[in-house]
């Protein structure tokens, strides 16, 4: 899925309305998907009270559609305005003077209090902070909808706006963003003083870049993203190097199973992985391959820990000892790295499997460490090349600090694939991937409960299964990182941040890939 500047946005806006679509309704359309939002929140828990906070703007806008959606389907709705209602002009206007009674409207920094359109109580002078404050005391809102501010915002947020979102940002309340967390830049996803920390923004047509840079992660939350109606034309014609990784992009590649198919139709991974003390992380890797549709899964291990390894193996893996692996002849694809160890004559054996395969790879963890100190071989590869590093392991590759690689996520990410040839998976919040055209798609599943020992080595084998089932090498990569986010997302709603272990994610992947269909 593509995702757009402002200024392309802008460009979609004008030729929806010039092709016929009137703005009122594209406004329509982005309210009610808010709307539903607010009610999928709200069926797991016991108030229907919410608040909204509306800035005169078309995000205020589609918060006022919200309000009146919200009110209808049995909702206690409160509109917080942070202008006066004379300042609405054109389609919020418009959607304002169709509110219905049930919708409370509160005018800030002024507090005027109504119902639906007419005013009915006296005013007196309150500031946004108070006036929040009072509202939540009165109201106890399950969720607050941010429409304050949009993809317009320039420079610092002024008042009454800030104090606004510093209230919000207080309440300890799940937010829902309409477009873009009110104070980031929608183009750089800088903060620009203060900014709404949402649990879920939902945004318009297409998603905005600056919600999926690195710097925006901790703003946005889950990433949803609306359909609006905008002409297929006009987004077909958007050209844009960035784009968010959904279902509609990861279900076409996956592939399709006849029903007289067998298993030596789906591909054969070999996994390369596993030393004392790290026995656990061949097994994960393994077991999620074989729940990643892999017809095979050969798990090739150091002999001493294999009776130990082969114990803890689904019965759908095959065991077996390292030494025994002579080449990558019959086998579809192979995995290498977690859990393998750094002695040198690990990494000797890393380097000669790599350069006698005939088959695709992926590289993660300590196959990537072995070439911390040759990374001129990936070049030299005659095969498909994925690696997966995290940020330390991505640090080592190029010899920078962590944070330098945390800073620059995606010019990292970019450089090394255009300078050594792979498919390069960038791990972390907000999962980049990157080849070697230096263009990026950009992962937006997943959930800081993954922030756990084992999720890599589980990703690892998910990626190494679609390689062996004939996906190319940029494919299986969006793919797996994709379904690997969606699989902790429902794990985590069972178990929880705390407790969400990577075993929870593997048997969580059945799931995941049965919502594609």
């Amino acid at each position: 899925m593509k995702a757009v500047t402002t200024a392309l946005i802008r460009q979609l806006d004008q030729q929806a309305i010039a092709a016929g679509v009137p703005s009122a309704e594209l406004m329509e359309r982005a309210g009610t998907a808010v709307a539903k939002t607010c009610i999928g929140l709200l069926r797991a828990r016991d108030t229907r009270s919410m608040l909204l906070l509306a800035g005169k703007g078309n995000n205020g806008g589609d918060a006022i559609v919200a309000a009146r959606h919200l009110a209808n389907a049995g909702c206690q709705p409160t509109l917080v305005l942070l202008c006066h209602r004379t300042d609405l002009k054109g389609d919020p206007l418009l959607h304002f003077k169709r509110l219905p009674d049930g919708v409370r409207v509160v005018e800030s920094p002024r507090l005027h209090v109504s119902h639906g359109r007419s005013l009915k109580t006296a005013t007196r002078e309150i500031g946004p902070r108070e006036c929040l404050r009072q509202l939540v005391a009165e109201t106890t809102p399950a969720i607050v909808v941010d429409g304050l501010l949009g993809t317009g915002l320039t420079g610092a947020v002024r008042e009454p706006y800030a104090s606004a979102i510093d209230c919000v940002n207080e309440l300890h309340r799940p937010v829902v963003a309409i477009d873009i967390p009110s104070g980031l830049d929608s183009n750089t996803g800088e903060v620009h003083g203060v900014c709404v920390r949402a649990e879920v923004t939902v945004t318009m047509g297409l998603p905005k870049i600056g919600l999926l840079r690195p710097s925006a992660v901790d703003f946005v939350g889950r990433l949803e993203v609306a359909d609006i109606g905008f002409p297929r034309q006009f987004v077909d014609s958007i050209e844009t190097d960035v784009e968010l990784i959904s279902a509609h992009d990861v279900a076409p590649v996956l592939p399709a199973r006849r029903r007289g198919a067998h298993k030596g139709e789906f591909g054969h991974l070999l996994i390369v992985a596993g030393a004392e003390g790290y026995t656990g992380a061949p097994v994960l890797c393994a077991h999620a391959a074989a729940r990643s549709g892999a017809g095979l899964v050969t798990l090739a291990v150091p002999r001493a820990i294999l009776p130990i390894v082969a114990v803890n193996c689904p019965s759908e893996v095959m065991p077996r000892a390292l030494d025994s692996v002579t080449d990558t002849t019959g086998f579809g694809a192979v995995a290498i790295g977690p859990g393998l160890g750094q002695g040198v004559e690990t990494q000797e054996m890393v380097h000669d499997l790599i350069n006698r395969s005939t088959v695709p790879l992926v590289l993660d963890a300590d196959g990537l460490n072995a070439l911390v100190r040759y990374p001129f071989l990936l070049k030299r590869l005659r095969v498909p090349v994925v690696v997966t590093p995290h940020p330390g392991e991505m640090a080592r590759l190029v010899k920078k600090s962590i944070q330098d690689v945390q800073a620059n996520r995606w010019k990292v990410a970019c450089g090394f694939a255009r300078e050594h040839g792979v498919i390069t998976v960038l791990k972390g919040a907000g999962t980049v991937i990157t080849d070697p055209s230096g263009k990026l798609w950009v992962n937006m599943t997943g959930n800081p409960g993954m922030a756990k020992g084992g999720m890599g080595d589980a990703l690892t084998g998910m990626i190494g299964a679609l390689l062996a089932q004939g996906l190319s090498p940029l494919s299986a990569a969006r793919a797996a990182v994709y379904l690997h986010g969606s699989a902790g997302d429902i794990a985590c709603k069972r178990y929880g941040e705390q407790a969400l272990l990577a075993t929870d994610l593997i048997m969580s992947l059945g799931t995941a890939f049965a919502a594609l269909d």
